[in-house]
């Protein structure tokens, strides 16, 4: 077969259904922490059970349900061996992708995804008719996959910083204040690049509150003054960059205009403020911003936007656009000034 040809559409439909199960099947895999057994070697169904305290044929089952993902390979004798992919599901490594994973297949993200056809009908959010109440009240009474969610947008930052800093240098950055930067992969990032820069981490309390392990392991905890706060209300004055990673998807237009607006009052003289996000943009090449933007749809008031949206969200918040960067990623980084 042409391993460029396309599949019969009705195969293709039948690996979107088998998507569904496999996307569970390696959360069940994530949240046993199976990845972390075998990260010493391969090991047995039957070892991995007795470890976890699972059923051993279902443990079996399971680990011979993600082989079909690449996620283990089998090896003779019911034993396992993790690949690649499977690496990224181990908790405390640089490339862990495990929390993201438990977040998006939890009851917070998964129950209000099974009514997408109620905000395609009504145009609102899901959450309210799943969940009853909104995702950010959601999390709030749900500490576990608050964390997740948090830890997740974390790991999400940690994989765009090489991207958007091997584009954007940060030049001449004094004070970076991180606007809702969950544990603070991306001000931690920055500060790298920046060895004479200080930082504010900007989010919850009780996200800030957690992140203290995260800038140690990044060798900057004694230059990041971690806040806790509401950025719909206010953010830290004073700052000469103000860094929104994937904030203002999140929030409707006018929201949005508020965070912005919040930012440029604060801002120093000479300020600029820095966004990073996916971009709708249909001449460019294939983006998962399209389904980004329908998970948006579901889970929040936001949306994925263009450039132009983007360029209005900033000139009515007092801003200007400067420019836009891309990246070696999904993220491209968007340049505002105070005109």
């Amino acid at each position: 077969m042409d391993p460029h040809s396309q599949p019969p559409p009705a195969a293709a439909i039948l690996q979107l259904i088998t998507n569904v199960w496999a996307a569970q099947a390696a959360a069940a895999f994530a949240r046993l922490g199976i990845a972390d057994l075998l990260a010493d070697g391969p090991r047995s169904a039957g070892h991995v059970a007795e470890r976890t305290g699972a059923n051993p044929d279902a443990t079996y089952r399971l680990l011979r349900g993600v082989t079909a993902v690449g996620i283990v390979r089998a090896l003779p004798d019911r034993t396992f061996a993790l690949t690649p992919v499977g690496e990224c599901l181990r908790s405390g490594v640089p490339t862990s992708m495990r929390s993201l994973l438990i977040a998006e297949t939890a009851r917070g993200h998964w129950l209000p995804w099974g009514e997408v056809e109620h905000s395609v009908r009504t145009g609102e959010p899901a959450t309210h008719k799943t969940l009853g109440m909104s995702a950010w009240d959601y999390y709030q009474a749900n500490p576990e996959e608050a964390f997740h969610f948090a830890e997740g947008m974390g790991n999400v930052s940690a994989m765009a910083g090489e991207a958007v800093l091997g584009a954007y240098g940060f030049d001449g950055a004094r004070l970076v204040v991180d606007v809702g930067g969950s544990h603070g992969s991306m001000v931690a990032a920055v500060l790298k690049r920046q060895p004479s820069a200080r930082g504010i981490l900007f989010d919850l309390p009780h996200v800030v509150e957690e992140a203290g392990p995260m800038l140690a392991a990044a060798g900057v905890a004694d230059r990041v003054e971690r806040r806790g706060g509401d950025f719909r209300r206010e953010v830290p004055a004073g700052g000469d960059t103000y860094v929104l990673k994937a904030i203002l998807h999140d929030w409707s237009d006018d929201e949005c205009v508020a965070i912005l607006a919040n930012c440029r009052r604060a801002m120093a003289p000479g300020g600029r403020v820095v966004v990073v996000e996916m971009l709708i943009d249909d001449a460019g090449p294939p983006s998962p911003a399209p389904l980004m933007d329908l998970n948006m749809l579901v889970m929040l008031t936001g949306r994925e936007r263009t450039a132009e949206e983007f360029g209005n969200l900033f000139r009515r918040a007092g801003l200007k656009l400067e420019r836009v960067v891309p990246t070696h990623s999904p993220f491209v980084v968007i340049e505002a000034t105070a005109p």
